[in-house]
């Protein structure tokens, strides 16, 4: 893959973490709501800890891309 592809695909993962930190904080805020108006947040908590998981793969794979872009850095 070259240095294009690799520098495209690190944008598109940094897009997906902002986009998956959005969308955390704004389940937080419905969790937050949930529990004080008295309603039962569990099904919100349950999203939300999806969304955490989601959000460890995003930065997991934008960790693994930043390394492939360092390591064609090296290479040149």
């Amino acid at each position: 893959m070259s240095l294009v592809e690799v520098l495209e695909q690190l944008s598109k993962a940094r897009t997906y973490v902002t986009e998956g930190e959005r969308c955390m904080i704004r389940q937080r805020k419905v969790v937050a709501r949930l529990e004080r108006q008295g309603n039962d947040p569990l099904d919100a908590i349950l999203f939300l800890e999806e969304l955490e998981g989601m959000q460890d793969e995003y930065i997991a794979h934008l960790d693994r891309v930043n390394r492939q872009v360092m390591g064609l850095l090296k290479a040149d």
